[in-house]
């Protein structure tokens, strides 16, 4: 089989398995259970980024990885706003050493965003934050032709409304 063939098989494999950790984890309610997911579909966005060589997006996955780990930790509360800005500029850092043009930036700033709410800490803002820094990744993933991550991160950003919507809006019904 052609190197180029297992290689689009290999990241879009990568990309499904990271597809089904996130579209579950914005429907948990629990914070840790959510970010034990995301941790997990982080690790398979890398291993995607990697095989298709895109780098910067590989690097800011990468952070993603590690920042969910720190995050994860403060389960019951806001991380020190000290690790939030390391985190910032360990991505500012990585685009400079990665920049590829403009199209860098994509990762960067949904990262950015994310990185943000995840530091709030409150599920709502999460999953808020998730489906706006998700934008710039769905430009990106297109155009370094990543179609299954594309297609996830279209997906997460339909999960993450509809676990808002579902879990974050007060149900009116409680209120009559």
């Amino acid at each position: 089989m052609d190197n180029e063939i297992i290689i689009f098989i290999l990241g879009q494999a990568f990309g499904i398995l990271a597809l089904i950790c996130t579209i579950v984890s914005m429907q948990l309610k629990k914070k840790r259970h959510l970010m034990l997911l995301q941790t997990a579909s982080e690790a398979f966005i890398v291993a995607q980024y990697l095989v298709k060589g895109a780098i910067t997006g590989s690097f800011m996955a990468m952070v993603s990885f590690v920042r969910d780990i720190i995050f994860t930790k403060y389960d019951k509360k806001r991380a020190p706003l000290w690790i939030l800005l390391v985190i910032y500029v360990i991505m500012t850092i990585l685009t400079a050493i990665s920049w590829a043009g403009p199209l860098s930036l994509l990762p960067y700033v949904g990262s950015l965003i994310y990185a943000w709410t995840l530091w709030h800490g409150k599920t709502k803002w999460i999953r808020l934050g998730n489906a706006i820094g998700n934008i710039p990744y769905l430009i990106y993933t297109l155009l370094t032709g990543n179609y299954a991550l594309f297609i996830m991160t279209l997906l997460e950003v339909i999960s993450s409304a509809v676990g808002f919507i579902r879990l974050e809006m007060p149900n009116k019904k409680k209120k009559l």
